[in-house]
């Protein structure tokens, strides 16, 4: 499937972010993500109408696995948009915004906190392999902390997240995000 081979080049992790956390994590405590995202991407305001909620070529549709590469998929056409601790929308997002604005896109209401949502949904094991498109992966600054950041599950080791540099593609083979990485939920099936 060509939506999960990205190609990507990796980028060195260089900066911390702020997510929607109760109390307000706020851009001074540190939470995970690393530098700029590639150019050239679209931002959602420039998405076309209907961008994320067909069905992927390929896959079988009514499935999970259907509607958490839909839900993928919205979230790609936001690589590049900006930070903003509190956004939701187009003029950017913060790591829960992202996740929240992409799941929405399918009328599937999450929480607006980081924490939150990562309770929402159905535990899964904390390996790759245990993963599937659409997770919702959870992060904690500190190490042995609660989460206060999350991402969205691409494959192949792979997830989406936005950074104080802008949402943005990362891998969870890296060694910070395997330290950082602390729970995973399923929001569907």
């Amino acid at each position: 499937m060509g939506l999960l081979k990205l190609g990507r080049p990796m980028v060195s992790l260089i900066l911390l972010t702020g997510c929607s956390v109760a109390g307000g994590l706020g851009p001074s405590r540190p939470a995970p993500t690393p530098a700029a995202s590639p150019a050239g991407t679209r931002s959602p305001e420039n998405r076309p109408p209907n961008a994320g909620r067909n069905h992927p070529a390929g896959t079988p549709t009514g499935t999970t696995v259907d509607v958490g590469l839909a839900v993928v998929e919205v979230a790609l056409e936001a690589v590049g948009t900006p930070y903003r601790w509190g956004g939701t929308g187009s003029s950017g997002f913060d790591c829960s915004g992202l996740i929240r604005f992409s799941y929405g896109e399918f009328g599937i209401e999450l929480p607006r906190i980081s924490r939150d949502q990562i309770n929402a949904g159905a535990p899964v094991a904390l390996d790759v392999g245990s993963l599937r498109p659409g997770d919702v992966l959870g992060f904690s600054a500190e190490v042995g902390g609660g989460v206060t950041h999350v991402g969205l599950y691409i494959g192949d080791g792979e997830f989406i997240h936005s950074a104080t540099s802008g949402v943005r593609i990362s891998n969870l083979r890296e060694p910070y995000w395997q330290r950082h990485f602390i729970a995973a939920s399923r929001m569907v099936g």
